[in-house]
């Protein structure tokens, strides 16, 4: 028996974080993608003000599902991983190979997440297995520049795809960039970069996430 109340408190505290950081986001987010998909007479700026309002909830999610695999990572679990590289189809190695590049005389290793499908925990740790294979044969640290274009994460992928990475970046990153590539004649949500917004490392081209990458190797003197 609980006498002293902790395990009540405990579920309280709980319940509030859910509520804040998983909740509230996506109360948002579905909140305005619902005034989006019904009210066609909306202005331009009306519809940017919704469309950034389910950004920002986009960004508070991954940083709370962030929040969470640093627990799990700080605590040494391994969300469910039991897969290994070898284990993977020729099929899916492949394309899990092609999609990872080593640009040596960049220091860089660029991966590319565009048009994927990350369905569950399985298909996260596959890819990454085949990535730290990749990484393991170098024997050193590197700049990662990965493409999002396109790129899903379903929710059940979400605590381990935010654990890999966490893991790939402690172990051997010297700093990550992302971007989200846009076809030439598709229109930004705003007219500010996309990481002015929202996250400093995020970018919306490869030319700006290489940029980024030549200002993260002058900070460090290199």
């Amino acid at each position: 028996m609980d006498r002293d109340g902790s395990g009540a408190k405990e579920t309280v505290a709980l319940s509030t974080k859910v509520e804040e950081e998983f909740i509230a986001p996506l109360t948002a987010i579905r909140g305005s993608l619902e005034i989006l998909r019904d009210f066609e007479d909306l202005s331009k700026d009306e519809r940017t003000r919704f469309l950034d309002t389910a950004l920002r909830g986009c960004v508070r999610l991954e940083k709370a599902v962030a929040g969470l695999a640093d627990s799990v990572y700080d605590a040494g679990g391994e969300t469910g991983h039991t897969s290994s590289a070898s284990e993977l189809s020729q099929e899916d190695f492949r394309e899990y190979a092609s999609r990872v590049r080593i640009l040596d005389d960049l220091d860089v290793i660029e991966i590319d997440f565009s048009g994927f499908v990350f369905k569950n925990s399985k298909t996260v740790n596959d890819f990454h297995d085949v990535i730290d294979g990749v990484i393991a044969t170098t024997g050193r640290h590197w700049y990662f520049v990965v493409n999002y274009r396109d790129c899903r994460i379903w929710p059940e992928a979400w605590v381990a795809f935010a654990h890999r990475g966490k893991k790939i970046n402690v172990t051997h990153s010297l700093g990550t960039v992302r971007y989200v590539e846009r076809e030439a004649d598709e229109t930004k949500v705003t007219d500010e970069p996309l990481s002015a917004s929202y996250d400093p490392n995020l970018f919306d081209s490869r030319d700006a996430a290489f940029a980024r990458i030549a200002e993260l190797k002058r900070s460090a003197g290199k």
